[in-house]
Order: structure tokens, then sequence, then C-alpha cells
């Protein structure tokens, strides 16, 4: 037990232990019904109840939780009963179906009213996780059988089935989470959404990378495929020109993706977007960095400009970077070279907090542009209107 937290699953423990005796007629089937309707409905009124007692939300989330882990516990338990060698023994069988759905319904109802506490990273009731195992044993066939006729990168495929097989191949004791059950039936919601496609009119390769970035699969495996990816880009280009091009295309496109709120695969590691974002721009910028040194002229004026001489500006590296691009798309600025411009801002420009910006981080928020940053520069942008109309 939790020290600190109220245990109110006493009653359904003590229950469950009494299943060694079973089930023999319909009225006993029907008492044990009424019995776990009352007791789930008076732990149901418990929980709201105690939600309004908390003072200290952390308390609050480990009563939550501590009672989610006991139900989960409780719910292995029968379900034990109920597909194991017991099984035999129909009267106790039906003994811990009952309670078992007893469970499930106090299970969901925390889920569903507790969803702030509801802890996704605990481990599934196994028959949560046999319902997944069975969904994703039967649409791997659909999808391997559907894609086999079609052009299709299988690095890409491979990628997103190694989710669904992750599930298939989980032994009890790994502990499938609620989260990883919940991410491999968005894979597969996606898959069913891509086999309703018209099949000629898609960029299989291009979809499938784009459910990647939707489902913000951040494993080490995605970001290598894209680094392979992005040699084999590298390598059909024929001019340093158009290897900066495609890099550049590539990083619009990665920025510009949907990703749906609130999913990441791996919770510890960065989201893929960001990784991407930083591998993309540093080999722009490797890129760009070998074009100066072959075109640089040896006779160029060395006092051309002031040396060390940089503008200071009141603006955040954001704002800036916010601004060059608003001057750029309402054509302000007339250079089609982004990335020659940047080079030169992040050469000859400083903030009040940065006197050395970095090239990536000045891409990254020139296509990446927060809320604030956005109301920030326009309040900057009036300031700067009301200046002209006082004039």
């Amino acid at each position: 037990m939790h020290p600190g937290v109220k245990y109110e699953l006493y009653a359904l423990d003590q229950l469950q232990s009494s299943g060694e005796q079973s089930i023999r007629n319909e009225q006993q089937q029907q008492v044990l019904k009424d019995t776990m309707s009352k007791e789930i409905e008076r732990i149901k009124q418990t929980f709201i109840h105690e939600v309004f007692s908390f003072e200290d939300e952390r308390h609050l989330e480990r009563y939550i939780q501590y009672h989610q882990q006991a139900l989960i516990r409780l719910m292995d338990k029968s379900a034990l009963f109920m597909r194991g060698d017991q099984a035999k023994d129909r009267k106790r069988k039906l003994f811990h179906e009952v309670f078992y759905a007893g469970l499930e319904e106090l299970l969901v109802f925390v889920e569903r009213h507790f969803t702030r506490y509801f802890d996704q990273d605990a481990k599934a009731p196994e028959s949560y996780i046999d319902i997944a195992r069975q969904d994703c044993r039967t649409a791997i066939k659909k999808i391997e059988n559907f894609f086999s006729t079609l052009q299709v990168d299988q690095r890409l495929i491979g990628l997103l089935l190694h989710v669904l097989k992750k599930i298939i191949v989980s032994k009890t004791d790994q502990g499938i989470t609620y989260r990883k059950v919940m991410y491999a039936k968005e894979v597969l919601k996606e898959f069913h959404r891509l086999m309703d496609l018209d099949k000629k009119a898609v960029d299989w390769d291009e979809e499938l990378r784009q459910v990647i970035y939707y489902l913000n699969y951040n494993a080490v495996k995605v970001l290598t495929y894209h680094a392979h990816y992005i040699s084999s880009l590298l390598d059909q280009a024929e001019t340093r020109t158009e290897k900066i091009e495609q890099l550049s295309f590539m990083l619009k496109k990665i920025n510009q993706a949907q990703v749906k709120p609130g999913i990441r695969y791996n919770l510890n590691g960065s989201p893929l977007k960001d990784q991407l974002n930083i591998y993309i721009s540093e080999e722009i910028d490797y890129q760009e960095r070998l074009q100066q040194l072959s075109s640089s002229s040896p006779d160029r004026s060395q006092d051309s400009l002031l040396p060390g001489f940089k503008l200071k500006f009141e603006a955040s590296v954001a704002q800036l970077a916010y601004l060059l691009r608003i001057f750029i798309e309402t054509k302000m600025i007339l250079n089609n070279n982004l990335s020659q411009v940047l080079h030169f801002l992040v050469r000859f420009v400083m903030t009040k907090r940065s006197e050395t910006i970095s090239y990536a981080s000045f891409r990254s928020k020139y296509y990446n542009v927060e809320t604030g940053t956005k109301e920030s520069v326009r309040s900057m942008l009036m300031n700067m209107i009301q200046y002209i109309d006082r004039g």
C-alpha cells in the first residue's frame, strides 16, 4: 500500500479472494452482479468526493494513480482465471467474468473523469493488450498485402509495422503501457486511412513520411532512415546549389507537416521535428561552407567591412527571425537565397542577450514561429506605425 494514500478497494480485494468459491446458479450470479454494482458505484462517488477534499494536487495524482494500478492488478488476476487452465472450471470462470466487468467499468470511469491524473505510462490491463495484439496481427497481413502491389520504400513500411510488431511479440512481464497501446492504435488508424486512398493518385513514400511526422515517431530508427534518405538526395544532386535547394525544400516540408497534439513515440526523446531540423540545418550549413570556400575570391578587399562591427537589436533572436520572414514574404527583401541572408545576419547582427547567434537556431526560428513571437512582433510594428503617425 502507498503510504499516506487511503485505499478504497478493500471490499473488491476480499470479494475477489472469495472467487475461489464458484457461482453455482443464476441467483448467485445475480447477487454477485448486484454486489459489484453497489460497490463500484460507492467507489465512484468516493473518488468524486475525494477530488474536492485534496488541497495538494500531487497527493491527488498519487491517489488516482495508486487506485489505477490496483484496479489493473485485480483485472489481471481475474483474467488469469478467465483464460488459463482454471478456465476449465466454468462456474469459477463465470465468477471472474462478472468481477472483471465491474473492475473494467470502474477503470474506464477513472480514465474518463480523471484524465489529467491518469497514468498513461502505467502497465495496461492484459485484456487490453490482448485485444491490441489481435488487431495488430489482423492488420499487418492486410497492410503487407495492400502495399506489396505498390512502388513503396519498404523501409518506411517496416518502420511503421515495427510499432505493431512490438505489441505482438511483447510478453506479460514486459509491461506494455497505455501509451504504447494507444500509439499502436494511432498507427493502425493511419494505415487504414491510407488504404482508403486512390492507389494511382498518391506519392506513397511521401504519405508514409507524413504519417511519421504526424505521429511524432521520434525513434532512433526514424532518424537513421532520414540520414540515409538525405544522403541519397544529395548523391542525386549534381551541384552544391542543388544540394542546398534539396535540403531546404525538405526542411520546409518537415516544418509544414502537421503533428497530432500530445503524441510521441519515445516519451523521453526530443520531438522528431526538432531532431530533423537540427540534422538538416547542420547539413545545409556544411554544404554552404563548402560552397563559400570554393567560390571565395583571393583578391577580396580586407577593408570592405568594418572588422568586428555588428548591428545590435533590442529584439530577441526569435523576433528577428520572424521579422526577416515577414520582409522576405512581403517582398521587402528581394534576395532569393535565404541561406545567404541568414548567414549574413548571424555574422553581422547581435541582440541584447545574444552576442553570437547560431545559424541552426536562427533558421529553425525562421520556420517555427510561436504565437507569442507573432504577438510581440505585431506590437513592435504597431509601435513603429504610431511613431510615424505622430511625426
